[in-house]
């Protein structure tokens, strides 16, 4: 739905509550790419689209991917601008945060996770995943113990739940 017109997500709403209803989670509606392409390519306003969809789908919590200190943008953005995207992200009404960063770089997910719980959304961590967690071997950084490690350290940070996201 990256290109499709708010117009024609907003006359498919009714439809996909009907047809999902309460057996779904959440809807997905943003990455960086449906926020970008929302205002240069369809020239809309992203937070006016998702009031409009959360204005037509008022019962199943609304879900987005943040890039961690990127936002939804391509570049680390100041701490304000991170905390001030996702305080009107809730407002909106973005209730899940999946946040994530590529290379696991923690620093850069404490202040997705932090702005993102500062603003009342449920966090749900990402750790990014590649490799063999089976592999033993000494020079094999990417085991079982890396990757529990990064678990606990999204947790300590005040993430709800966590999500694995295969990065192959």
């Amino acid at each position: 739905a990256t290109r499709m017109r708010t117009e024609d997500i907003v006359n498919a709403a009714p439809a996909t509550t009907a047809a999902l209803g309460d057996r779904v989670f959440s809807l997905e509606m943003w990455g960086g790419a449906t926020f970008d392409v929302s205002m240069r390519f369809l020239k809309e306003c992203p937070w006016d689209r998702l009031e409009a969809l959360r204005a037509a789908v008022p019962d199943v919590p609304f879900q987005m991917l943040l890039r961690g200190a990127n936002a939804v943008g391509y570049t680390s953005y100041p701490d304000n601008v991170v905390y001030a995207f996702c305080e009107q992200a809730v407002k909106s009404g973005i209730d899940i945060f999946r946040v994530f960063d590529s290379l696991n770089y923690i620093e850069n997910m404490e202040l997705g996770i932090k702005a993102a719980n500062a603003a009342g959304g449920f966090v749900e961590s990402a750790i990014c995943y590649t490799g063999d967690v089976t592999d033993t071997s000494s020079d094999n950084k990417y085991n079982l113990d890396y990757y529990v490690d990064y678990a606990r350290q999204l947790v300590e940070l005040g993430t709800h739940g966590l999500a694995v996201k295969d990065m192959a």
